[in-house]
């Protein structure tokens, strides 16, 4: 029974990352589909770390960065957010990034079921697609990449759709890694 277990995972998980290449290459487009990152005047900002997670590359023309902690459901988050003005006055998001821990992600599945619920994005606002993230499940939309890093951890990076492509948040995502400086 272990060992059918086992293969039905692997299977699972081939199926995830092959659905995710098709729809990472839907999504994306070709290359003219829009631009790949802001434009390059302003450089790329540092690498940051934050949870436990270091984010090795952050796309060029990110603007004012800020940073939160929350807790909602008995999930702690911490996140920072980039704006920058918008034309029409006011500010607008340029990305999001958010290092989730609680009991409740026990595996792939559970933060699935609960990281859809939380957000309560539209149907047609988000069409998401499993995807492996350095080994491990996670949804991929084009604005947005989410996994499970461990159980207890998650990580979820959205970016601003009108500026940036799927390239960018799939560059972020497979750049973060374990902060081994704390």
């Amino acid at each position: 029974m272990r060992a059918r277990s086992r293969a039905l995972l692997s299977l699972l998980a081939g199926l995830a990352l092959l659905g995710g290449l098709a729809l990472l290459g839907a999504l994306a487009g070709p290359a003219s589909a829009g631009p790949a990152r802001a434009p390059a005047a302003a450089p790329a900002p540092a690498p940051i770390s934050m949870g436990g997670i270091r984010f090795g590359y952050l796309p060029s023309g990110l603007g004012q960065a800020s940073d939160f902690t929350y807790e909602y459901d008995e999930v702690a988050f911490m996140a920072r957010v980039w704006e920058s003005p918008a034309p029409s006055g006011g500010w607008r998001v340029d990305a999001d990034i958010e290092v989730l821990s609680g009991a409740r992600l026990t595996s792939g599945a559970a933060l699935h079921d609960w990281f859809i619920g939380y957000q309560e994005r539209p149907p047609a606002d988000a069409h998401y697609a499993p995807v492996l993230v350095h080994g491990r499940l996670g949804w991929l939309a084009s604005d947005q990449l989410f996994w499970l890093a461990r159980p207890g951890l998650a990580v979820s990076v959205r970016v601003a759709g009108t500026r940036w492509n799927t390239r960018e948040v799939v560059r972020i995502g497979w750049a973060a890694a374990y902060d081994s400086g704390g």
